[in-house]
């Protein structure tokens, strides 16, 4: 019965480090089981994806010192066609005739600074970089309790690895044991309780598949 706890433990490990990125190898180290969960951890990454975000904070809130520009621009298209006449009698009478294109065009920019607006820009510039400072700490304490909990279930695996490896190696010395008494039992050289107690020590025989 302990035997299976201790395999369920080190199954549980595996599951909890498969969570976190690839589960490493017993050959890997802890610095590289480190180096995997800080890299592959999604709360990690999402609280990075949040300081990111709380960083432009900061360029929006010093935009206000800087001087904003306006550029407006029109351009048009217009015909005109016009028909004078001039003098009294028919002899004298002149008509002109004028017509054409003339496609009108504006533009312009406007430049303003804003000198003084009662510290709402410097206020709001100190908010921002606080709200930056508190995501970087936010990030930085989820960053060792990450670390940490790799490190914790990485000694765990190696730990419950261990002691699975010793069980079978306990499992091996007692089946043979009851081996070698089987063998002095049938040559006469021990007893039916001799038999049955080195039986009782072994574990259960395994079905066979």
């Amino acid at each position: 019965m302990r035997g299976v706890k201790v395999f369920t433990g080190a199954a549980a490990s595996v599951l909890l480090l498969a969570c976190m990125g690839p589960v490493p190898a017993l050959a890997d180290t802890i610095e590289a089981a480190l180096v995997r969960a800080y890299q592959n951890n999604p709360q990690l990454n999402a609280q990075r994806a949040s300081v990111r975000f709380t960083d432009e904070n900061v360029p929006q809130a010093l935009s206000g010192y800087r001087p904003k520009v306006a550029v407006n621009a029109s351009i048009g298209y217009q015909y005109s066609d016009t028909l004078t006449t001039a003098g009294g009698t028919p002899s004298t009478l002149v008509r002109t005739q004028l017509h054409g294109t003339d496609p009108p065009r504006s533009a312009g920019a406007t430049i303003t600074q804003t000198l003084f607006n009662g510290q709402q820009t410097a206020n709001r510039t100190r908010a921002a970089e606080s709200q930056v400072s508190g995501a970087r700490e936010g990030l930085r304490v989820l960053e060792q309790a990450v670390l940490l909990q790799a490190a914790t279930i990485y000694m765990d695996y190696l730990r419950d690895s261990a002691i699975v490896e010793v069980q079978k190696s306990n499992v091996r010395v007692l089946e043979q044991t009851l081996k070698q008494t089987r063998d002095r039992f049938n040559v006469g050289e021990v007893t039916r309780t001799d038999v049955a107690q080195s039986r009782h020590s072994s574990p259960p025989a395994r079905p066979s598949s």
